[in-house]
């Protein structure tokens, strides 16, 4: 992998070029990528060590808000080389981060690696985090709607809320009701309201954290975080929260992982649960 600093070269040399000519040599590289490299969804592994992202359903905020992120702190993410809009189709190119994927290492992950990949997390993400937001919303990162299959399954992206309280009113109203068990109805409801109660700040936020985006090395070191298109401005806990969101992490590993790396929303946690739940609505 080339150093960080030839991508940005690379990028200001593509810049440069028009559109037409810029799509024009992406798709020869994909091309030539895709006859050595198998395709992964919508991004396709091209030679000099890049990834490119292309479709109508690929945002340009996601470059942006790599971009963002890499101009203001040193956080392990994919440099953008390229990000632009032709036609309807969204092309995003950037470099590859080498190592494995968490997701696929998962059952020869060693009990010990927790801790430090929970240290490694919460260092990581402590940076992108403390970035000042741009307003009091609850937004994406343009501003504009959220992407987030936890407020909506398979739907448009929704938002912008006007603050952390209408944020979290949406989130009951999307529930419609809450159909708890009696026995446990009283404590559910009193651990939404403290939750919901809470002052929280806005936080960029990844809004898709797990495993599948988690890069390592040979060490279990975390070596980059990856697919940032669901990135937002989000109440400070919803990064624990979604990130334990699918069903697949709401226990085990990965669950102690992140809970451990946000230590401070106990309530939050347990009240996104409590919704989760017993939700009349899922979509």
């Amino acid at each position: 992998m080339a150093p960080r600093f030839a991508y940005k070269v690379l990028a200001l040399l593509v810049s440069i070029l028009p559109l037409e000519l810029r799509r024009s040599l992406w798709r020869y590289l994909i091309a030539v990528g895709s006859k050595r490299w198998e395709s992964d969804g919508t991004a396709q592994r091209i030679p000099g060590d890049m990834y490119v992202k292309r479709g109508s359903l690929v945002r340009p905020t996601e470059g942006q808000a790599m971009r963002f992120i890499d101009k203001l702190t040193s956080a392990p993410i994919p440099v953008v080389v390229d990000n632009f809009k032709l036609d309807g189709i969204t092309w995003l190119v950037m470099s590859r981060i080498p190592g494995y994927n968490l997701a696929a290492c998962y059952p020869d992950m060693p009990p010990e690696v927790e801790d430090k990949l929970s240290k490694q997390l919460a260092s990581i993400l402590a940076p992108i985090r403390a970035i000042p937001p741009p307003t009091s919303a609850v937004c994406g990162f343009d501003q504009g709607p959220i992407r987030c299959e936890r407020l909506a399954m398979g739907a448009p992206p929704l938002g912008p809320f006007d603050s952390v309280d209408a944020f979290h009113t949406f989130l009951l109203d999307r529930a419609v009701t809450l159909n708890i068990p009696e026995p446990e109805a009283a404590e559910a409801h009193a651990v939404i309201k403290r939750a919901h109660s809470r002052p929280h700040k806005i936080c960029l936020t990844h809004n898709d954290l797990g495993p599948h985006n988690v890069i390592i090395d040979d060490e279990w070191n975390i070596a980059g975080i990856i697919d940032w298109e669901c990135c937002a401005w989000m109440p400070e806990y919803w990064e624990a929260t979604k990130g334990t969101y699918l069903p697949q992490y709401r226990k085990g590993r990965w669950n102690r992982i992140m809970t451990a790396a946000f230590p401070s929303y106990r309530d939050e946690l347990q009240a996104e649960k409590y919704i989760v739940n017993y939700r009349e609505r899922y979509t």
